[in-house]
């Protein structure tokens, strides 16, 4: 009776494992072209904003740094 309960338990994994991978390929096309990035750096969208715009994020900081003094 053992083999027929881990028999089942492993078919219910496989199973689970390919609904979730189904599930997986929904999502990043409905993401679109950017979840495809392959491992890219940096992943997150905050991130590429950071490193893509240095002057943007080094006037941020002298402001927030002057603000802060100021008070």
């Amino acid at each position: 009776m053992s083999s027929i309960t881990d028999t089942s338990l492993v078919e219910r994994r496989q199973s689970l494992r390919r609904r979730l991978q189904t599930q997986r390929e929904v999502i990043a096309l409905q993401l679109g072209p950017e979840s495809g990035m392959k491992g890219s750096y940096p992943r997150s969208r905050t991130m590429r904003f950071l490193t893509q715009r240095p002057a943007l994020i080094i006037r941020l900081l002298i402001g927030l740094a002057t603000l802060l003094r100021t008070k």
